[in-house]
């Protein structure tokens, strides 16, 4: 039966959940079905010598011989109830149930109906109790729930051997009594059907709800993400902003203090770069930052590293775990990195884009301040400024 057919007249479901939602809706079948079955597999043992018995609560009376049927019927429960149990193992989740599970699954189901039919008649025969079958429809259907379709096939065949069963078995009973029989038959197999439709349609309207509720939480997830990133994000390099560098830079402050190693930090500046706006414009301005922060994002390695754009045309990185060493070498990655864009810059002394580098390094702790970092790397910027730019320089002593 195509899927679209199986959910129509009910809540619709998006083409996209559908099958999930078919996965979920047989686990939970196959669950309950095995439940039953331990409950059916035992039920011949205990009832058969009960009903058969000469000392059996149900009395003597004319149609003492349809309780030979309870043989057949019997084992016919004792043996598909089986036949779902040891056939099909257990599955731990939706996604590890088989077709065989879920035909396994059916034919329990149905051949239940069948057989417990028969054994509701003999009853209903033999003391003229009805309950039994209303009490059992009304618990299969509010387990076993199919979409309206199928419970309308399912429900009209299952009244249709309660009735062929009926009529079978009380061919001496009086016309006033198969007619109480047969309406209350018909009454609570409807109500009956009402209700395994109804609580199919609302488990679909639960996991409708419940996946638009997850999708929409995902979505909104998605949104603080894409937000959390705009925010954090400089809208012109599209490296890390100021906002993030600081935030960075007290996270590590306060982690490699605890931990007794290095942090070092490296202010570069972009040179004579007014002189590239003035000569080329502030459009070819802009694409120069975004190639040379570019060029410093790759030049850095490791995951823990982090380059910001600092202010104007001045980029701030953080290394941690880094000595002097491993400063000086990055830094001087950096500055041929970007010379290596071969950018024109006829106001630069060197005749193309460059940069100059000041860094700074230390073992973070509460004696210390972390602007005084920045400032010492501020200050080794500025002598590399000094010393005639596109180069790198650091205070002795790091801080």
């Amino acid at each position: 039966m195509k899927i679209a057919t199986l959910f129509r007249l009910m809540t619709e479901i998006p083409a996209e959940w559908q099958q999930e939602f078919l996965a979920e809706w047989h686990y939970i079948r196959y669950l309950r079905a095995r439940a039953v079955a331990w409950i059916t597999l035992i039920y011949p043992v205990l009832t058969i010598p009960l009903l058969i018995s000469k000392a059996s609560l149900i009395p003597e009376t004319g149609f003492s011989h349809a309780l030979t049927l309870m043989y057949p019927l019997g084992i016919g429960i004792f043996a598909v109830s089986a036949y779902l149990l040891f056939s099909n193992k257990a599955v731990p989740s939706p996604r590890d149930l088989q077709p065989r599970n879920i035909q396994a699954t059916n034919l329990y189901l149905i051949s239940l109906v069948i057989l417990f039919n028969g054994v509701f008649a003999i009853i209903w025969a033999s003391t003229g109790l009805n309950s039994p079958y209303i009490v059992g429809i009304f618990i299969y259907a509010s387990l076993f729930y199919r979409p309206i379709k199928i419970n309308l096939f399912l429900y009209i065949a299952n009244f249709f051997f309660y009735i062929s069963y009926i009529s079978i078995f009380s061919f001496n009973f009086s016309i006033t009594n198969r007619i109480v029989a047969y309406f209350s038959g018909i009454l609570s197999t409807g109500f009956a059907l009402i209700i395994a439709t109804s609580l199919f349609n609302s488990i679909v309207s639960n996991f409708v709800n419940r996946r638009t509720i997850e999708q929409q939480a995902a979505t909104l997830g998605d949104t603080n993400i894409r937000l959390n990133l705009l925010a954090n994000l400089d809208g012109l390099t599209q490296i890390a902003n100021r906002r993030l560098f600081d935030l960075h830079f007290d996270q590590l402050w306060q982690q490699l203090g605890r931990s007794n190693t290095f942090l070092s930090v490296l202010l570069c500046d972009v040179d004579f770069f007014k002189r590239f706006n003035d000569t080329y414009g502030h459009l070819a301005g802009d694409q120069c930052l975004k190639q040379v922060a570019g060029m410093i994002e790759k030049s850095l390695q490791r995951e823990g590293d982090l380059v910001a754009r600092y202010g104007g045309e001045e980029f701030g990185i953080l290394l941690p775990n880094t000595g002097k060493e491993g400063a000086i070498a990055i830094a001087e990655k950096i500055c041929q990195a970007v010379r290596s864009l071969e950018i024109p810059h006829e106001g630069s002394i060197h005749g193309q884009v460059t940069i100059s580098v000041g860094l700074a390094w230390v073992i973070p702790s509460p004696h210390r301040l972390p602007e005084q970092l920045l400032q010492s790397a501020d200050e080794a910027l500025y002598r590399a400024k000094h010393d005639g730019r596109d180069r790198f320089s650091y205070l002795e002593g790091g801080l």
